[in-house]
């Protein structure tokens, strides 16, 4: 089921009129007017002389409207949108255009993150974080959790004047503090709505009767809402009130251990966790039933819970290349914190392994009995570096039974398909949205290769690999001082 995401305005990509290099002291940057005279008869020329387009000539073009590969064929993007796919001898390149060589090469849609967030902070903390997002592959983001600042953020990246990915920004969170009563619940609701937040984020804590209350009015204000499930709702009541998606398989264990209706005995630990011995795998089919009855979607964030539970030793997490985009606080930070995960006396590396598997489990049987899913790591909670995570998910679906297409998919057009905008955004094909990886190697015969980018282009502004890597380094070094 495809629901419509409300909107407070249109988001338009603005494309920059030249590539410029990315500064390495600031990921701020203008978004070129008209035509430097102003005249119509500039701008005509312009367009007659290429300005404004990219072309990717000679890629192997993965479009991800199905499973195949368009080898040898050329791309061509015009303000911001893909204005032209076809096979490169068949296409001619406008005189002026800026030409990259994809021979040889993987051109995929970029990847969007479900669920991510925009920490906050000074304004060098912000804009290095959309930009991870970028470096990473990631062209868009769904914000959870969310501020005004958000707001304006969203509306800056559309007109071009930061580098980062398009903004689906949900409001301060749906909580039991900020929703303490059933009317309560519903001010909140439209108070976001008036505002222009794209979806409401729920958090843990909320009553029954709050939850009812909001839900009733989300659907009266058409803005949905999505995250956890608060331990007094339950997954039954969950997907009855049709969630736009269940982040993180919330509520998803406690339905396994005998708790559809929620109140399971507390605490549950992390998603569920303390209820693992309890946990009926002979109950997947029934949840999964009940999620593609009621039309939910969900974010699985498998990295989240397996950065945890996982036995590899967080001194070696630490050295994970992508840890360099982070403070080193933030990193200890993260040792400590799956440090204090698995020196809980409830904790042992079998109950770990058990609710790994499990959680795969629920992936691939919500995949094949084909209940939706879309990409989404948590980024950047602990050891999730924006726009990286969104990597090491993928190959975590795969893990977990899915095909490396079909995670893609969540990432994708899937993707697009729960924000209500497959028509802007989410495949490669001619009026779409430019938001496009080149990768060097072939994701669909190694995820893997989703590592390998020769650069990304958002929004029709092409960023080569080495103006993300100079930025990255120097991000790399800030941290390292």
């Amino acid at each position: 089921m495809t629901r419509r995401i409300h909107r407070s305005r249109p988001h338009r990509a603005v494309p920059f009129r030249t590539p410029a290099l990315v500064s390495l002291l600031s990921i701020a940057v203008g978004a070129c007017g008209a035509s430097p005279d102003g005249s119509a008869a500039a701008s005509a020329a312009a367009e007659a002389s290429g300005a404004d387009v990219v072309a990717f000539v000679g890629a192997n073009v993965i479009p991800m409207d199905e499973e195949r590969i368009l080898a040898n064929h050329t791309v061509i993007v015009r303000d911001g949108v893909i204005a032209e796919i076809g096979p490169a001898a068949q296409v001619s390149v406008p005189a002026g255009a800026t030409q990259v060589d994809a021979t040889g090469r993987y051109l995929i849609p970029g990847l969007a993150e479900m669920h991510a967030h925009i920490p906050a902070g000074d304004a060098a903390t912000v804009e290095n974080t959309l930009f991870l997002y970028v470096a990473g592959g990631v062209t868009t983001i769904r914000g959870m959790q969310g501020s005004p600042q958000h707001l304006e953020l969203r509306d800056r990246v559309a007109a071009g004047e930061l580098i980062g990915p398009r903004i689906y920004a949900a409001g301060p969170a749906v909580s039991g503090n900020s929703a303490r009563t059933p009317e309560a619940a519903a001010a909140l609701v439209q108070e976001q709505q008036a505002a222009g937040y794209d979806l409401l984020k729920v958090q843990t804590g909320v009553s029954r009767e709050s939850f009812d209350a909001m839900a009733e009015a989300a659907h009266r204000l058409g803005i949905p809402f999505a995250g956890h499930v608060p331990e007094a709702v339950g997954l039954n009541r969950a997907l009855e009130a049709r969630y736009s998606s269940i982040d993180h398989l919330d509520s998803y264990l406690q339905a396994l251990a005998g708790y559809p209706d929620g109140n399971a005995p507390t605490p549950t630990g992390l998603f569920g966790f303390y209820l693992i011995d309890e946990a009926d795998e002979a109950k997947i089919p029934e949840v999964v039933a009940a999620t593609i009855a009621a039309g939910v979607w969900n974010v699985p964030t498998l990295t989240l819970v397996e950065h945890l539970a996982s036995p590899e030793d967080p001194e070696r997490m630490a050295e994970r290349p992508e840890l360099a985009y982070m403070p080193a606080q933030t990193v200890q930070q993260w040792i400590q914190r799956k440090r204090a995960f698995q020196n809980d006396a409830r904790f042992t590396p079998e109950r770990g392994a058990r609710f790994i598997e499990i959680r795969r489990q629920l992936v691939k049987a919500l995949h094949d009995a084909g209940a939706p899913l879309a990409l989404g790591s948590d980024a950047p909670q602990w050891w999730n570096v924006p726009g990286f995570s969104a990597l090491r998910e993928l190959e975590l679906m795969v893990a977990a039974g899915l095909t490396p297409f079909q995670a893609m998919s969540a990432g994708t057009r899937d993707a697009a398909r729960l924000m209500g905008a497959d028509n802007e955004w989410g495949t490669i094909a001619v009026g779409q949205r430019a938001d496009m990886v080149l990768l060097d190697a072939n994701p669909l015969a190694d995820i893997t290769s989703v590592w390998q980018r020769a650069g990304v282009m958002y929004g029709g502004r092409w960023l080569p690999r080495e103006e993300l890597d100079a930025r990255l380094e120097a991000i790399a070094a800030s941290n390292r001082e």
